[in-house]
């Protein structure tokens, strides 16, 4: 999807199309713009771009404060459109998914024609201000790439016979994988451009770049490695939340207060992958510089949020910091399923149970209906934010 928080907020809001709009994290100064309208792109109001910045860069742009349950919602209409033509989806982001068509059509040309047909039921069927790309080829990489280089509103077919020509004229920061960092590390060996990688001696960038060089190798070659992974397919190697703070303070209340909201969002979404942790990492930075980053190994599994939360605030007290913060982030990791194994010496069982009815009852009458004494007064801290990465469940319909 293109433009995609800024465009949901300009299909809503009829008054917001075809002016300068920049969906924000926070409106403070300081700010961060997650996404700009095409109208704002076209004036240097790019994502990334703060608050101040965008305002000095054109004055009258429209900022307007990210709403996650409306994009949600969205996503999960289109969506549930892709899920029409195909039980394989792997949802990449909140704007993005990967369809495997393979036994469903048996040529690309008929994929572009599915494609096309996708594209006019999106704007038909959730919003007509929508618009989209669709890159369609025999591997995700392709498929990606194409899309990620095309223009807006477009169904584009590439296949690896074809990939050179097109090679040719792109930048290798253009292709899926190849930030500033490990293009500095290609050219170092010679290779300024993605014909250069498509023909490097495969056994010499394995040397030079290990796993992630030999994945781009044979991304660029048109090699699968991975293939589409549906939603039970896809397990996450960490789940974590960070925060940067409004308030810049060495008030060690004020800062667990947040840690204790970040440690629920955490659990939330532990207890809903019904997964356990066996490590977690805690950081902070400063306002004037530096900071704090551990990772930790635990005595017992984690799934409940006081849980994390005892363990973190047990730290960052520890630590005796009186430096004010800028930023805090928690996350777990080294996951095992759900177990469901009686503990002689305490009440894991029960305490799992009481936790999951809790997020029952959130689920069902709304987020901190039902909440640890601690979250008390912690409504402004933390809020809702965009999760980009595989947000969104494919929801299939009955037949």
């Amino acid at each position: 999807m293109n433009s995609y928080f800024a465009s949901v907020e300009q299909q809503a809001n009829p008054f917001l199309r075809g002016k300068p709009v920049g969906v924000c994290a926070y409106l403070a100064p300081n700010g961060c713009i997650i996404a700009s309208s095409i109208e704002a792109k076209k004036l240097g109001i790019t994502t990334g771009c703060r608050v101040k910045e965008a305002k000095k860069i054109h004055s009258d742009v429209i900022l307007i404060e990210n709403e996650p349950a409306k994009y949600r919602s969205t996503t999960e209409k289109i969506f549930s459109i892709l899920a029409d033509y195909t039980e394989r989806i792997e949802p990449y982001s909140i704007d993005e998914a990967f369809m495997d068509l393979t036994g469903y059509c048996q040529s690309l040309s008929l994929a572009q024609k599915i494609g096309r047909q996708i594209q006019t039921r999106i704007k038909k069927e959730v919003g007509e201000w929508l618009k989209s790309k669709i890159g369609i080829s025999t591997t995700r990489w392709l498929a990606k790439f194409i899309a990620d280089i095309a223009k807006p509103d477009s169904v584009n077919i590439i296949t690896p016979k074809k990939a050179p020509k097109i090679y040719s004229r792109v930048k290798l920061t253009d292709a899926w994988g190849i930030n500033f960092r490990m293009e500095n590390r290609l050219n170092r060996l010679g290779i300024y451009n993605l014909n250069d990688l498509k023909n490097y001696p495969v056994q010499n960038i394995l040397t030079a770049l290990g796993k992630p060089g030999y994945f781009l190798w044979a991304n660029v070659n048109g090699i699968e490695l991975e293939g589409v992974k549906t939603q039970d397919e896809i397990k996450p190697k960490s789940i974590g939340h960070s925060y940067c703070l409004p308030k810049h303070t060495t008030d060690t209340n004020y800062h667990l207060s947040v840690l204790m909201k970040l440690c629920e969002k955490v659990g939330r979404r532990l207890r809903e992958q019904k997964l356990e942790a066996k490590s977690m990492s805690l950081y902070w930075s400063y306002v004037s510089s530096g900071g704090f980053y551990k990772i930790f190994k635990v005595p017992e599994k984690l799934f409940i949020t006081i849980d994390i939360y005892n363990l973190a605030a047990k730290i960052f007290l520890a630590k005796k910091i009186g430096q004010k913060i800028r930023m805090l982030a928690v996350s777990v990791g080294n996951f095992s399923g759900l177990s469901r194994q009686m503990n002689l010496f305490n009440d894991v069982l029960s305490k799992k149970n009481i936790a999951q009815t809790m997020d029952k009852i959130n689920d069902k009458y709304g987020d901190y209906t039902i909440a640890y004494g601690q979250m008390w007064g912690t409504g402004e801290y933390a809020k809702d934010r965009v999760g980009y990465r595989k947000s969104v469940k494919v929801i299939y319909k009955l037949q």
